[in-house]
């Protein structure tokens, strides 16, 4: 199986070939060290302190296929993320790209990072997905048959053909890892790190994965994985391996003398069993005599005087190895806005099966909310139900699209936050489309909600009344979108939505008397949404009534006026609250967007 996926006789590509040179990448005495807090009940919380890497040195050179392995817990992820950058920890020592001190922007525009595990817009094709990364991640000036002719370079070294046209959903796992891999490889980086990216497949389809980063590495770039106890037979094809063990470095070197490294402590491999378990098993073990071995392993490879050896052998200028890739001009603002609000609609339309449920739901509450109140009079025993109808319409509208986007940004961070991380495009560019496409469906859902409601009431309804519940639902979903932004995970937000309802109903209007609050207390209102939408809603209906049949002399609100004044609204305020709660719409969505940038200062899920 092995022979059936070496490169032996395949024809190269002129575009393998581009990054032949000396290209080194070195690190010196990498320690990483994590601190946490873990909380009390009572008292100061409690500050943990872990190291994870400790005093690591190594490099590796250009046509290089480097493995990262060791048991697990050993700092195999931590260590290629911090030589590449996509640690966002502080961390001790030095990173160097041919001798000279690399920064995190440098690294992460020449280098592709494929993570273990793999997340995406699975609504999209593979050919979507590989031409949308191409337009974002090549030069702004890449015409459309260089995208097209990269694609079907590595559609057909990849293996991804016959898939193609398939959505990344319907995938298998290997295809997947293949469609990441391609999508690392798009702009033809000349370094790229891939994170355990032959576990959880078949022996064949890790074959095929680690035989063709061997042929990307032969064409001139460096290669870097971590492995976690490769299959038999699939560790020979790594040129060289690191070896650690609790965060420290145990060996680097060849793959084909580790077995020499091993003996020179007493340990042979038997012919029958897989080297890579059996070195595992050594560097796991809790013998004393294996951990005296292990720790004289680690001290000798801690040896830096013998690593500047080899980094003092390379320090020439060779920038024009990867100098085009920092050359290279990224897509406009608003060209990142259209491709990705062009990403958010293919997603949009694809997923319509929930946007349908969703649909449907609202429609159902609306149906329910209306009916109780559907023929209502005008008259003076009506003027109550009136009251309560909008009311409840107004409720009905805050709770539901407040809730309905109070997952917005969660539900898709853990890929938006990568890609941002890794430089594919802005995160503001990503957050105008992703409103947009938010906005025009509430848009349509307010519309069609509102015009049933109204119809089953017998509202006669202006087109001012429709505006302003648009501009309510949108102050509802800015609200729930903030929400989103500013909690990590959906039950933390309602819980401190429940709080701010339940001391924002009472100030709508309709469960007590303004008159008879404290001016404090009175001034609050304005942070109501209910209240906002009462009054607005309610100043638009009774002001065009000018009268009304008194059946009841002891109580008679014979008049719009009067129903407003008896309610505490005051129609004067009308543009005053719709200009509130357009402002409510604007800060909401600019803190939502600080909010998702204070999140970005996480680490991504590699």
């Amino acid at each position: 199986m092995w022979k059936a996926w070496n490169n032996a006789g395949e024809e190269e590509d002129d575009n393998s070939t581009l990054f032949k040179g000396d290209l080194v990448l070195s690190w010196k005495q990498l320690s990483v060290t994590v601190v946490k807090k873990i909380p009390k009940l009572i008292g100061s919380s409690e500050v943990v302190t872990k190291q994870i890497l400790n005093n690591v040195s190594g490099n590796v050179e250009c046509g290089t296929l480097l493995g990262i392995m060791g048991p697990s817990g050993s700092g195999k992820t931590t260590l290629m993320a911090t030589i590449s950058h996509r640690t966002k920890g502080n961390f001790s020592g030095e990173l160097l790209l041919n001798g000279r001190p690399v920064s995190e922007d440098v690294m992460i525009k020449i280098s592709g990072f494929v993570a273990q595990e793999d997340i995406s817009f699975v609504q999209l094709t593979v050919l979507e997905q590989l031409k949308l990364m191409a337009r974002l991640k090549m030069d702004r000036a890449t015409t459309d048959k260089v995208i097209r002719d990269r694609i079907d370079y590595l559609s057909a070294h990849l293996g991804l053909n016959k898939i193609l046209n398939s959505r990344l959903c319907v995938l298998s796992g290997g295809e997947r890892k293949k469609v990441a891999l391609a999508v690392q490889l798009i702009n033809d980086p000349p370094i790229l790190f891939c994170d355990e990216i032959t576990t959880g497949l078949d022996s064949y389809s890790a074959a095929h994965i680690v035989n063709t980063l061997r042929r990307v590495a032969q064409s001139g770039k460096i290669v870097i994985c971590t492995i976690h106890q490769p299959a038999s037979g699939l560790f020979d094809q790594f040129q060289e391996v690191i070896l650690l063990t609790n965060g420290r470095l145990a060996y680097q070197g060849s793959v084909s003398l580790v077995n020499n490294f091993f003996q020179r402590y007493g340990y042979i491999c038997p012919a029958t069993y897989n080297k890579a378990d059996f070195i595992v098993s050594i560097l796991n073990s809790d013998g004393v005599l294996d951990r005296n071995n292990v720790n004289n392993m680690c001290e000798l490879s801690s040896n830096v005087a013998q690593m500047d050896i080899k980094f003092n052998s390379f320090n020439k200028d060779v920038q024009s190895e990867y100098g085009h890739h920092l050359q290279a001009e990224k897509l406009s603002w608003i060209t990142q806005v259209l491709l990705l609000l062009y990403r958010s609609i293919m997603c949009f339309i694809r997923n319509y099966k929930e946007k349908l449920l969703e649909f449907g739901t609202l429609l159902f509450l609306g149906v329910i909310t209306s009916s109780p109140y559907a023929n209502l009079q005008f008259d003076t025993k009506a003027v109550q139900n009136w009251q309560g109808f909008w009311l409840c319409l107004v409720i009905n509208i805050v709770f539901q699209f407040s809730y309905s986007a109070i997952a917005t940004h969660q539900i898709k961070f853990s890929v938006v936050h990568r890609e941002v991380s890794n430089k594919v495009y802005s995160l503001s560019a990503y957050y105008v489309s992703e409103m947009i496409i938010l906005y025009m469906w509430v848009f349509v859902k307010t519309i069609i909600f509102c015009i049933v409601v109204f119809w089953i009431v017998g509202v006669e309804w202006v087109f001012m009344q429709l505006l302003v519940f648009l501009i309510l639902t949108f102050a509802s979903v800015s609200y729930g979108s903030l929400l989103s932004a500013y909690f990590s995970r959906v039950e933390e937000a309602i819980v401190f939505s429940t709080v701010y309802e339940y001391l924002a109903l009472p100030l709508s209007g309709a469960y007590l008397s303004f008159r008879s609050l404290p001016k404090v207390m009175y001034s609050l209102r304005y942070l109501s949404l209910f209240f906002l939408g009462c009054e607005t809603v309610s100043t638009l209906f009774w002001e065009r009534i000018t009268s009304l049949p008194c059946t009841d002399i002891a109580n008679c609100l014979d008049n719009g006026k009067a129903v407003l004044n008896k309610y505490g609204f005051i129609s004067s305020d009308l543009y005053f609250d719709i200009m509130i709660l357009l402002l409510f719409c604007l800060l909401a969505n600019i803190l939502g967007y600080f909010g998702v940038l204070k999140k970005m200062k996480i680490q991504p899920a590699y």
